[in-house]
């Protein structure tokens, strides 16, 4: 690909276009996306009208610009995520309809936790994580739980990073971190309450695959006041972590 007179290459400039885009900026006038994406606006109008073309990204009935159906279509083609996902939901389901609130899954990708599932009630408490959301994941418990089950060398790697506080109740210093993880692989699970959204808790248990390896986080975002024991949802957590791991062994997307 041709590089631009600042150096970066077309796949740099197309990346950072569709990198605009997150949960809290779903839909951006053009303007908004050359900014975002450090283009200048004859660029960003050239690029997004041949993506348009593409069906890469789209028009809503506003006008504005989003996410279009081409990339959904080439991101269910190929993606272990999307996968696991897959073979997730079913299980997720009965968590779901016990808890009765917010239900997630989620993987790490370097310093966050990338949210691949996600299923909510209308009455569910409100919180931040969103499908094909990230999260900090020294700030999420499934982010500690995968931290936790990582090797040491990735957890340590992780701690000499910035560890930024979204509530007065996250947790950022190192020491306490290892404490924290030396916990959750003792316990299996990781409980926290108002690091990332004032008012809820988060519970997550590993799931693994037939290898052994935690390669997701099964959990859970409720309302701290108005909720059921936490053994009682450990018990479905663990039961369904289980049964995604049964189907992850028998399903040959997930063979060695």
């Amino acid at each position: 690909m041709a590089n631009s007179p600042s150096g970066d290459s077309m796949i740099d400039r197309l990346v950072r276009v569709l990198a605009s885009f997150d949960p809290d900026h779903q839909s951006l006038s053009t303007d908004e996306i050359a900014e975002r994406a450090e283009l200048p606006k004859s660029t960003a109008y050239r690029l997004i009208g041949e993506m348009m073309r593409h069906d890469l990204l789209q028009r809503d009935p506003n006008g504005r610009i989003r996410i279009g159906v081409g990339m959904w279509e080439l991101s269910n083609r190929a993606s272990d995520a999307v996968d696991l996902a897959s073979v997730a939901r079913p299980h997720m389901m009965g968590v779901h309809e016990f808890v009765g609130e917010n239900t997630q899954l989620g993987i790490l990708r370097e310093r966050e936790v990338l949210i691949i599932e996600r299923m909510s009630a209308p009455n569910a408490v409100i919180h931040r994580s969103k499908t094909a959301g990230r999260l900090p994941a020294h700030a999420s418990s499934c982010g500690l739980v995968l931290l936790a089950y990582a090797p040491k060398h990735v957890r340590e790697a992780y701690l000499r990073g910035p560890l930024s506080a979204i509530t007065e109740k996250t947790t950022t210093d190192p020491a306490a971190l290892r404490k924290m993880f030396t916990s959750i692989r003792s316990h299996h699970f990781a409980e926290l309450s108002g690091h990332i959204d004032e008012g809820t808790t988060g519970i997550t248990v590993p799931v693994f695959d037939a290898g052994g390896a935690a390669i997701a986080g099964l959990g859970v975002v409720i309302d701290s006041e108005h909720r059921k024991g936490v053994p009682a949802i450990m018990r479905v957590l663990r039961t369904a972590s289980a049964r995604i791991t049964q189907d992850l062994t028998a399903d040959h997307r997930f063979a060695g």
